[in-house]
């Protein structure tokens, strides 16, 4: 019997679903519905394999051009070595090995080998239980899974170091950064940087959080691996270190140990070639003497109870002190004359103290000044010095400041106390004033007047721009000849390079701070405000620069919904700001005001 078509009363009972591919409504000819059932499957059937065969097709052709457009593994090994390092987690550069045996082999070349515990463990959201049994009964579950976390973490570390050694390869860099510690741990770790210092390592850097009663001994093959070029410690315990041979180190830094003068001293002997020394809250020194002909810098950072530093390096270039809270240090830097950088954060420093210690420095070229409380009136002369920063000396009433040379001025306080500097030469400055800044015995507009007269200095015919800051609004002057500062309690004022391009204004302005308005000074015959509010308006909706950040990590544009030119004579707009705009929108050639409007983040 010849199969006939489905005549037109038949497919009207014919219904697709969602769920199934045909249902059939057999009210009429119920006795060949099965085979008609077995034609139109048929039918569907053969439609289907001939759109996956299409499929088929089409995804071989993408794979084809995918790869001949697949210009990263084209490159050379070391290069993608080094994209591999940017990556943020480790885990993410081993992953890279299952996309083809090119990669497999970069992987098991690559010679840098990062393992953060911070992040294989998400920060669980503080949440509010209505029961304590319920509480328990979730923390007993989380518990849990950060145990298995940390096993995985653990076998991922193992795995990675043993199939190391199975291919005998060496090892670049070490970093393991554990968030919790347990004796039962020790072995483990003495196999892991067992195996690293026999791998002809050159850094090595270990985070091993300690307790009391669960410390972690730095094993003493970490002294003697003399491939070591730069060995970075926190946490750990050190032990005697009567034998120190690192002969090829450069750089050490010490974080949280606790360490006395002679260990200091076996260091300095043991590593003959140790040209960067770094000390961050140490405890058990209260001398500390370092005499090497090769050091280049040394960092001291709230090491508890040191009560004397000196240092004899004739090469020592930067030098970087962060006092303890009110335990007053001694620093002799007099025998570095070659002293080019010099940061000091000590309540202690006194104006007396801060002269003899310049006095010192022929050739410095950057003086860092952070929270030294006990300045009252110093005085800064140099030929030599390019970069100035003066932030947190709430005390400091006055700075004569002398340096004809200098490029780059930062201020961050409660006066202003630098009227004598002539700024003529700066090609930047920052000048942040907190709210209590503008409160002094002389009244408000006595210091809104010295802040005025002190960018008057500045040198116009450099095209410097100018960046005012207060709250929720921005006001962006294209050069210093119409200067608009409002009289409020919170200013951050910027000036910065003529060429700094308008995106990177913008970026830095926009990344983490999102304002209601931004305002444009300029001259009347400028397109830079055109230039502004093209840039923001012709972004896209979905802007393609951040791709592949997470949400808290895109730029401001994926947050910027519209930007609309405010019209200051019509507007219904009433605030603070507004009303000082449009008084102050005569004093200068063209006031552009854009308003802003945001997502939420």
């Amino acid at each position: 019997m010849t199969k006939q078509p489905l005549t037109r009363s038949e497919k009207k009972f014919l219904v697709t679903d969602k769920s199934t591919d045909l249902i059939e409504c057999t009210s009429q000819a119920p006795n060949c519905h099965r085979k008609r059932k077995r034609k139109v499957s048929s039918r569907i059937d053969e439609s289907a394999s001939h759109k996956t065969k299409q499929n088929k097709i089409e995804l071989k052709a993408m794979d084809q051009r995918s790869d001949s457009t697949d210009l990263i593994s084209q490159l050379p090994e070391h290069i993608i070595h080094h994209i591999l390092s940017l990556l943020r987690c480790g885990k993410d550069a081993a992953r890279t090995s299952i996309l083809s045996k090119r990669w497999r082999d970069i992987w098991a070349s690559y010679l840098i080998l990062e393992f953060d515990q911070r992040k294989f463990q998400k920060q669980e959201r503080k949440l509010y239980y209505r029961s304590k049994r319920l509480y328990q009964r979730i923390k007993k579950r989380k518990d849990a899974a950060i145990k298995m976390k940390n096993e995985m973490f653990l076998n991922f570390v193992d795995g990675t170091l043993q199939s190391r050694i199975e291919q005998k390869s060496s090892i670049q860099k070490f970093m393991l950064h554990l968030t919790s510690y347990n004796l039962e741990l020790s072995d483990l770790l003495n196999q892991w940087i067992g195996t690293t210092t026999k791998s002809n390592i050159q850094e090595l850097d270990l985070y091993i959080p300690s307790k009391k009663n669960s410390s972690y001994y730095l094993p003493q093959t970490v002294f003697t691996a003399r491939t070591l070029t730069a060995l970075r410690i926190s946490g750990c315990k050190l032990g005697a270190c009567n034998y120190i041979n690192m002969s090829n180190l450069q750089k050490l830094c010490i974080q949280k140990i606790h360490i006395d003068e002679e260990i200091i001293q076996n260091l300095i002997l043991g590593c003959p070639l140790i040209d960067d020394m770094r000390l961050i809250y140490c405890s058990g020194l209260k001398t500390l003497l370092l005499s090497s002909n090769r050091l280049n810098r040394v960092d001291i950072h709230c090491c508890h109870g040191l009560k004397k530093v000196e240092v004899k390096s004739p090469s020592l270039q930067t030098f970087w002190y962060h006092g303890k809270g009110s335990m007053r240090c001694n620093i002799n830097l007099a025998m570095c004359k070659s002293l080019k950088s010099l940061t000091l954060e000590d309540a202690n420093m006194t104006d007396d103290l801060l002269k003899n210690q310049l006095s010192n420095f022929p050739v410095l070229e950057q003086l860092i000044l952070s929270n030294c409380d006990a300045l009252h009136c110093v005085t800064i002369s140099s030929h030599q010095l390019k970069t100035l920063v003066l932030r947190g000396c709430d005390e400091l009433r006055e700075a004569n400041i002398d340096t004809p040379n200098l490029l780059s001025f930062e201020y961050r306080g409660s006066k202003i106390p630098f009227s004598s500097l002539n700024p003529s030469g700066l090609r930047e400055a920052k000048l942040y004033f907190e709210p209590s800044t503008l409160h002094n015995v002389d009244g408000i507009g006595f210091s809104f007047n010295k802040l005025q007269n002190f960018l008057r200095k500045f040198d116009c015919s450099k095209g410097l721009k100018f960046i005012v800051r207060s709250k929720e609004n921005i006001i962006v002057h294209e050069d210093l000849r119409d200067i608009l500062v409002p009289q409020v309690f919170d200013l951050k004022l910027e000036i910065i390079k003529s060429s700094t391009s308008l995106e990177d204004i913008l970026d830095n302005l926009l990344r983490t701070w999102h304002p209601e308005t931004l305002s444009i000074v300029s001259s009347t015959t400028s397109d830079f405000p055109e230039q502004v509010y093209k840039k923001m308006v012709d972004r896209g909706e979905e802007p393609s620069c951040c791709k592949y950040n997470s949400l808290n990590n895109k730029c401001w544009q994926h947050f910027l919904m519209d930007a609309n030119i405010e019209n200051l004579d019509d507007t219904e707009i009433e605030s603070d700001w507004i009303t000082w705009l449009k008084s102050s929108a005569t004093m200068v050639n063209q006031l552009t005001c854009l308003r802003l409007n945001w997502k939420h983040r």
